[in-house]
C-alpha cells in the first residue's frame, strides 16, 4: 500500500518539478543573456573580442605580501638596547620606526567565472596560514571586485630606524609563539570612459579579448578594512616593543582616477598597465593598548617579579628575546587602564593603486600574469604610518 501510494503521489507532482526545472533553467538562461548583453554593449568589435565559449575556468598561483609601518619617537631605553649595554638610563628619542612585514607567501586556487562574473578561492601552500576569496562583476566598461585575505603568522619581522650616532638600525625576523591574525579586505569598483575600446576584464579576467591597442581614462572608487591582532600573553614582549599597541582596526574609503592601456604587440598577447591616484574621504584607525608585566619590568614600574628574573635578557643578542620557555609561558598582557582604545580620523591622504597585466591567448586557452600593490597611509597623534599589500598573479585558464 505504501509503494502504491508513492507512486500516485511521484506521478501526480512529477508535472510541477519538470515545470519548476524547466522554470528555472529558463530564468538562468535570461540572466545568462542579460549579462552577455551588458559584456558587449556598445563594444567597437575590431577592438574588442567576445568569445563564443562564455565560462573561463582558470587555475591560479599567487604570490603576497604585507608590510605594516608604524613611524614614532620613543624612548630609547624601551627597545633595551642601550641602557643594560652601557648602565646609562636615559639617551633621548629613538626614531623607532616598526615595521612588521610578513613572510612572503605561496598560494594555489581556482577561479571560476562567466563573461567576467565570477569567484575565486585560494589556499596557501608555502609561507603564512591563509586564504583568499575574490568576487568579481566586470562588464564592457564597468566593474567591482571583492578581495579577502586572512592568514596567519608567527614569523613577521621587524625593522627599527635607529637616530642616535653609534647605534646601529636593527632588522630581525621576531618569532612569535602564539601566531599574529590578520585580515585585509579591498572592494574596488571603476569605470572606463573609453569601455568600447578599452577593456580591463580582458587583462584581468580573460571573459573577452583585445584586439587593437587602446586607452582609456578612468574613475575609481575604493573601500578598505585591515584587522592586525596579535593580542595574546605570550606576546608581550612584542606588544611592548610596538609602543604597547596589540590589535589595530583600519576603515578607509577613496576615490580618484587614472588612466589605463592595453599594448596589444601582436595577435593573442596582451600587455596592459594601469594606475590610479585617489585621495581618502573617510579614514579612520582603531588602535588597543595592552600593558604587561614584560613592560612593568623593563620600564621600572618594578623592581623584579618571579616569572621574568632580571637578568634572562640578554641585550648583545636580540634573536634571544627571552631566553627560556618556562619565563614565555609566564608572560601577562591586560588592557590599559587609560587608553586602552583609541579611534583616530585622519585627514585626506593620497593612496596609490597600480596594476600590470600580462595575458597570451591561443584557441580556447589563456595565459597570464598579473601585479598588483596597495598602498593605503594613515596618521595616529604625532605617528604616522602605511600599510602596503602586494601580490603577483600567476594562471592558466580555459574558455568553455
Amino acid at each position: 500500500m505504501k509503494i502504491r501510494r508513492a507512486l500516485l503521489i511521484l506521478t501526480m507532482t512529477a508535472p510541477l518539478f519538470a515545470y519548476a526545472e524547466g522554470g528555472v533553467l529558463g530564468f538562468i538562461k535570461k540572466v545568462g543573456t542579460h549579462i552577455d548583453s551588458m559584456t558587449i554593449r556598445g563594444v567597437d568589435r575590431q577592438y574588442i573580442e567576445m568569445p563564443e565559449k562564455p565560462w573561463q575556468v582558470i587555475l591560479q598561483g599567487n604570490v603576497n605580501q604585507s608590510v605594516l609601518k608604524m613611524d614614532a619617537l620613543v624612548d630609547a631605553s624601551r627597545l633595551n638596547l642601550l641602557a643594560r649595554d652601557t648602565g646609562e638610563d636615559t639617551f633621548g628619542d629613538l626614531s623607532w620606526e616598526p615595521r612588521i612585514k610578513t613572510p612572503v607567501s605561496t598560494y594555489a586556487g581556482v577561479w571560476a567565472g562567466y563573461r567576467g562574473y565570477g569567484f575565486g578561492y585560494s589556499k596557501n601552500v608555502g609561507g603564512d596560514d591563509g586564504s583568499i576569496i575574490k568576487f568579481g562583476l566586470i562588464g564592457s566598461s564597468y566593474g567591482a571586485t571583492l578581495r579577502i585575505h586572512r592568514f596567519s603568522t608567527k614569523r613577521p619581522t621587524v625593522d627599527a630606524k635607529n637616530s642616535i650616532p653609534e647605534k646601529e638600525n636593527v632588522t630581525m625576523e621576531y618569532p612569535l609563539d602564539d601566531p599574529m591574525q590578520v585580515r585585509l579586505m579591498t572592494f574596488d569598483a571603476y569605470y572606463f570612459f573609453n569601455g568600447k575600446r578599452c577593456s580591463y576584464t580582458a587583462a584581468y579576467d580573460q571573459s573577452v579579448i583585445q584586439r587593437r591597442s587602446s586607452g582609456s581614462l578612468m574613475a575609481g572608487a575604493m573601500y578598505y578594512h585591515s584587522t592586525i591582532d596579535f593580542v595574546e600573553d605570550r606576546n608581550a614582549d612584542f606588544i611592548y616593543l610596538m609602543n604597547d599597541i596589540g590589535k589595530t582596526k583600519h576603515y578607509q574609503f577613496s576615490f580618484g582616477g587614472g588612466y589605463a592601456y592595453n599594448w596589444v604587440p601582436c595577435k593573442g598577447l596582451l600587455v596592459s598597465g594601469l594606475a590610479l591616484l585617489m585621495v581618502t574621504a573617510y579614514n579612520r584607525l582603531d588602535v588597543w593598548h595592552y600593558n604587561s608585566n614584560f613592560r612593568q619590568y623593563f620600564m621600572g614600574e618594578i623592581e623584579s617579579i618571579s616569572d621574568i628574573p632580571a637578568g634572562s635578557l640578554d641585550p648583545k643578542n636580540m634573536d634571544q628575546a627571552t631566553v627560556d620557555q618556562d619565563i614565555r609561558n609566564n608572560l601577562r598582557v591586560w588592557p590599559m587602564e587609560d587608553n586602552a582604545y583609541e579611534k583616530q580620523y585622519s585627514h585626506a591622504i593620497p593612496v596609490i593603486d597600480a596594476r600590470l597585466s600580462v595575458t597570451y591567448n591561443v584557441g580556447n586557452w589563456f595565459f597570464n600574469t598579473n601585479a598588483q600593490v596597495h598602498r593605503f597611509s594613515f596618521k595616529y597623534d604625532d605617528d604616522k604610518g602605511s600599510l602596503t599589500d602586494w601580490y603577483i598573479n600567476a594562471s592558466v585558464g580555459l574558455r568553455l
